[in-house]
C-alpha cells in the first residue's frame, strides 16, 4: 500500500506540470490602450500588486511639428510625451482597467529644452515606486547626439501624478559608448563617421536594477551608413557609485552582448525578478528574444536562450511591438504595440506563462530556487497526500 500511494503521489504531482509545459506561452486577451489623441505607446509597466497600469505615450506627429512647445514638451494645449494611469479591478487583468484621468498623469517636462524630433521609449520604475525613468533618441542629423535616459521623482508610490524632473544622462561619448564586450558604435575614429556612427546609435530601451546600482541600455544600429559599414544591436551595463544617480554611470567593459543576429530593431528591456534573465523585443520582426545571465545583473556572462515569434501565437494581428512588461510573479506577460500593422488602435496583449519568467520550453527555473514554482509544488503535493489518504481510508 504505501508503495501504490508513492506511485499515485508522484502522478498526481507531475502530470499538471508536464501538461502545462505543453504551451509555454499563451495568449488570454488583448485590450485597447489608445487615449484617442493620436498617440504611440512607448511602453508599459504595472505597480508590484497589479492594481495600477501605467503606459507611456508620444505623439505620432511631433516630428518637426511647429506646433510643439520645446520646453514644456507639449502638442498645442495637449501633452505629447506623457505617463497614463490605470487601475483594475482584478490585479493584473488587463480587461479590467480604468483610465484614471488626465489629472493623475505624469506629463515628461524636464524643465529644460528638448528635442523637437526626439522619440521616447520605455517606461521602468524604481523598486519602491519611487523613481520613474524613460530615454530619448533623436532621427535627424543635427541632433545626433540625443541618446538620454531621464529619471523622475514621485513624491508617493506609483502615484505619477507626482512626477517631477531631476536629472539626465547623455549616453553619447566614446566613455558611455565603446570597449566592451558589446563592441563599439564606430568602425574608426574619423570625424565624419563618428558623427554618422551616432545618429545610427539610438537607444530603444532601458532597465536598472533592484538596488539602483545597475543600468541596462539596448541601441539600434539602424542600416548601414554610406560608407558600408553595418550597424549592430547591442546591449551595454553601465555601474552607478550612488544608488539611481544616473550622472553617476560608467561602462561596464567586461560585460555587454551584442545581438546582431538576434534582433533587429530593439524595442524595450526587461528583466526577471532575480535579475537573471533579460527579454528585448524586434519591432520588425514582431519577436522576442529571452537571455538569461549566470549572475544577476551581470552580463559579462550569458546564454541567448532563443526568439519567439509572437504573431504566430497571437489570434489578432500583432505587430510594431514597443513595450515588455511581466506580473510581479513571473506568470504573466504583457505586450505593448502601437496603431502600425491593420490594427487602428493602442494594444496590449497578455499572455500567460506555464513558469515564471521564461518563455521557453527546457529553461523552467528549478522548483527549489523560485518561489512561486515552491509553493505550487507544495500546494499539489498536499491536494495529492489529502487525495490518498481520502481514498486509502475508504
Amino acid at each position: 500500500m504505501n508503495f501504490l500511494k508513492k506511485i499515485i503521489l508522484v502522478l498526481l504531482f507531475l502530470l499538471p506540470i508536464s501538461n502545462s509545459l505543453a504551451a509555454v506561452v499563451t495568449e488570454v486577451r488583448d485590450t485597447d490602450a489608445g487615449d484617442g489623441d493620436s498617440n504611440t505607446i512607448n511602453g508599459i509597466e504595472f505597480n508590484k500588486e497589479g492594481t495600477k497600469m501605467f503606459t507611456l505615450y508620444q505623439q505620432h506627429d511631433d516630428m518637426g511639428n511647429p506646433n510643439l512647445d520645446e520646453s514644456h514638451g507639449s502638442y498645442g494645449t495637449e501633452p505629447y510625451r506623457y505617463v497614463n494611469e490605470y487601475t483594475l479591478s482584478t490585479p493584473f487583468d488587463i480587461s479590467t482597467k480604468t483610465y484614471a484621468g488626465n489629472s493623475e498623469r505624469c506629463q515628461l517636462d524636464y524643465g529644460v529644452n528638448t528635442n523637437l524630433d526626439s522619440r521616447h521609449f520605455d517606461l521602468k520604475f524604481s523598486n519602491d515606486g519611487m523613481k520613474l525613468f524613460t530615454t530619448s533618441s533623436s532621427l535627424s542629423d543635427s541632433e545626433a547626439d540625443s541618446d538620454r535616459i531621464y529619471r523622475f521623482d514621485l513624491t508617493s508610490p506609483f502615484d505619477v501624478s507626482t512626477c517631477s524632473y531631476v536629472q539626465r544622462i547623455d549616453l553619447d561619448t566614446d566613455a558611455l559608448q565603446n570597449g566592451s564586450n558589446a563592441g563599439t558604435r564606430g568602425e574608426d575614429g574619423t570625424t565624419t563617421k563618428l558623427n554618422n556612427t551616432k545618429k545610427n546609435n539610438r537607444i530603444q530601451g532601458m532597465e536598472i536594477s533592484k538596488n539602483g546600482m545597475k543600468l541596462f541600455a539596448i541601441y539600434h544600429g539602424q542600416s548601414n551608413d554610406s560608407e558600408g559599414n553595418a550597424r549592430k544591436t547591442r546591449l551595454l551595463e553601465y555601474q552607478l557609485t550612488s544608488s539611481y544617480d544616473l550622472t553617476t554611470a560608467s561602462l561596464v567593459t567586461s560585460g555587454g552582448i551584442e545581438l546582431e543576429d538576434e534582433i533587429a530593431n530593439p524595442m524595450s528591456l526587461k528583466f526577471s525578478a532575480n535579475g537573471k534573465r533579460i527579454w528585448a523585443l524586434d519591432h520588425n520582426t514582431h519577436t522576442i528574444t529571452q537571455i538569461s545571465l549566470n549572475a544577476a545583473y551581470d552580463t559579462s556572462t550569458f546564454t541567448i536562450d532563443g526568439t519567439l515569434n509572437l504573431h504566430t501565437l497571437t489570434s489578432s494581428n500583432l505587430s510594431q511591438m514597443r513595450g515588455v512588461t511581466f506580473s510581479t510573479a513571473g506568470i504573466r506577460m504583457y505586450i505593448a504595440v502601437d496603431s502600425s500593422g491593420g490594427r487602428g488602435s493602442e494594444d496590449i496583449f497578455e499572455y500567460n506563462l506555464a513558469c515564471p519568467f521564461n518563455i521557453f520550453a527546457g529553461k523552467c527555473p528549478s522548483i527549489t530556487d523560485n518561489s512561486d514554482r515552491t509553493g505550487i509544488a507544495e500546494a499539489q503535493i498536499e491536494l495529492a497526500r489529502r487525495t490518498i489518504e481520502r481514498s486509502t481510508n475508504s
